[in-house]
Parts: C-alpha cells; structure tokens; sequence
C-alpha cells in the first residue's frame, strides 16, 4: 500500500511499515506544510496519510476535503515502539478497507468511518 506520513508521525511507524514492505513517503518535519498541503499532496500522490493530528478529522469531513484514506494514530499510553507494531498489525489485517475512509487506530480498538460523499 501506498502512505504518506505527516511530520508529527513516529519513525518506528514510518519503519516499521516499510519493512513490511510498503510504499512509505514522508512530509519532513521542517517543510512547515500546512495540513491542506499535505491532504492535497496524499490524494495527488494517491498515498493514505498517516497522522497523530486530529485536525484532518475536520478538512475530510467538515470541509470535505478529498481524500484517499486517513490513519489517525491515538495512542498516548504506548510507546513508539509498540504505535509501530500496532499499526502495522492495523494495516495487514484491514487492507483496502482502509481506503476512502478515516480509521483512528487506538491500543485495543480501531474505529472506521467512510468520507462522506461528494
């Protein structure tokens, strides 16, 4: 699967997903990009964006932004270790479904709801 992962994400996360043999790109933490860059750049490069930040929640369903797919990360009782290892295990078992939706990935729960239509 294609991603791209936003400045704030882990790099055990970026790692670990790579080594699992997916096609990882990353925004670098000093580019300062605004979040609707980044929205923009993950549907031009048609990469599902990997996030910690929950103000994509609002560009894809408040404002509608268009979307591939978003991965929230919410994980503040785990370490980046175990984010790696959670995610990864997220985006094995759950594929394409993840695709066209907002899936917020939490250390004992996933939660996943479709963008709305256009």
């Amino acid at each position: 699967m294609r991603f791209l992962a936003d400045e704030n994400l882990e790099a055990s996360v970026v790692e670990a997903l790579r080594g699992a043999g997916h096609d990882v790109a990353t925004v670098p933490a000093e580019a300062g990009i605004r979040d609707r860059q980044v929205l923009a750049r993950s549907v031009d490069e048609q990469r599902m964006l990997l996030t910690n930040d929950k103000d994509f929640a609002e560009l894809t369903f408040l404002q509608r932004s268009a979307s591939v797919g978003v991965l929230l990360i919410r994980m503040s009782r785990s370490d980046s270790k175990q984010k790696a290892s959670r995610v990864a295990e997220v985006v094995e078992a759950q594929g394409q479904r993840l695709e066209g939706a907002m899936t917020v990935i939490e250390e004992e729960a996933i939660r996943r709801r479709p963008f709305p239509s256009k």
